[in-house]
């Protein structure tokens, strides 16, 4: 992706932040202190101070100041340095520390199993231009690293090297974590705008990629400070209704291309495929809020994050950025109508015939819009 796909009219700042929970120590085995939190509070520009900015980053900037760890382990993982190298943000550093002139609706961010929290940048630019602050949240020793700004590097835990897909009771272990981990941060979120009045914390809309959208599942269904979720190609073999049940908030759930039980099953492990299929379908026969289903047709599971971007293929490059792009139109279109209450945009955009998406039931097969 070039410079100018990256770029719009409004600058983004971003300040990362590190949050301890001291109620909560040992999580992980490699984790001998008290819970740490690292989220990145990206907010919008609107008086433009950003116009024309030199400070804005590169990406592999979003990683200090552990670049070269974070790059070592991209690489390893064979991604292609060329590109991630090449890209830059509408990001800058920023402080959050004056009185802001109002607030903004809240977007939490949860990443897909071993992500870390900023590999979502198409989106959570997009997302700040519309007028939205985005909180990325970690998910540490469970990402395959994640950067604290004090300099510390947290690598993947042992345990994640060794999990099994199947392994249906650690997997909602981590969630269990991760749903606690959120709680803090809006927690954190509550008290910081006592004094800046930044965050409009009656608008929050939680976004999930994975595992990550399980967790905004979950935590949407017991948390009543979520109004709004988007779950991205979520982990619905995960899903399981909860007892709190708070099941009436806008729901938008987007899958990839492999959306019913045949396609997923040449992808997936048989279990795991109809348990995905089960979760989907109860998910959508139980929601009793309003729901949305649909499929984008030529997405793959990590089509939902920056991550196709650095492979080494141009043709998956170009496709990948215009599924971003739809993506992009949908979420914000949702939370716009959905969490703001502005306007039907989303519900008209979707009643229409569109070559990228489609509606689905919840077997995953698609509706025809006529």
């Amino acid at each position: 992706m070039n410079e100018k796909e990256w770029s719009g009219t409004m600058g983004v700042f971003r300040k990362v932040e590190i949050l301890t929970d001291y109620t909560r120590n040992g999580t992980f085995q490699e984790e001998s202190e008290f819970r740490k939190i690292v989220i990145s509070i990206y907010y919008p520009d609107p008086d433009g101070l950003l116009e024309n900015n030199e400070s804005e980053m590169k990406y592999m900037d979003l990683f200090r100041p552990c670049e070269q760890q974070a790059r070592e382990i991209l690489q390893d993982i064979g991604m292609n340095m060329d590109f991630i190298d090449g890209l830059s943000t509408s990001i800058s550093e920023g402080a959050l520390q004056q009185k802001f002139k109002r607030s903004y609706p809240v977007i939490i961010y949860s990443p897909a199993l071993g992500l870390d929290r900023d590999m979502y940048i198409y989106n959570i630019q997009a997302l700040v231009k519309q007028e939205f602050i985005v909180v990325t949240v970690s998910a540490a020793y469970e990402a395959m690293f994640t950067v604290c700004p004090s300099g510390e590097f947290m690598n993947q835990s042992e345990v994640m090297r060794t999990i099994q897909a199947t392994d249906y009771t650690e997997l909602h272990h981590f969630i269990s974590i991760r749903k606690k981990d959120i709680q803090h941060v809006l927690d954190h979120l509550s008290k910081l705008n006592s004094r800046m009045g930044i965050f409009d914390m009656d608008k929050v809309g939680m976004i999930g990629h994975s595992i990550g959208g399980a967790t905004a599942l979950d935590l949407t269904m017991e948390d009543d400070r979520i109004k709004a979720a988007v779950l991205l190609d979520a982990s619905m073999h995960l899903y399981i209704e909860n007892e709190v049940k708070n099941n009436t908030v806008p729901l938008l759930v987007l899958r990839q291309k492999a959306s019913a039980l045949e396609a997923l099953s040449n992808i997936l492990q048989e279990k795991i495929a109809k348990d995905f299929i089960k979760g989907q379908e109860k998910l959508f026969r139980n929601w009793n809020g309003y729901k949305s289903f649909l499929k984008i047709r030529n997405a793959t599971h990590m089509s939902f994050s920056d991550m196709p971007l650095f492979e080494e293929d141009e043709t998956l490059y170009q496709r990948t950025c215009g599924i971003h792009n739809q993506i992009n139109e949908l979420v914000a279109n949702f939370f716009q109508e959905h969490l703001l209450d502005q306007g039907k945009d989303y519900s008209t955009f979707i009643s229409q015939n569109h070559s990228d998406f489609c509606r689905i039931n919840g077997s995953g097969d698609e509706i025809s819009v006529n």
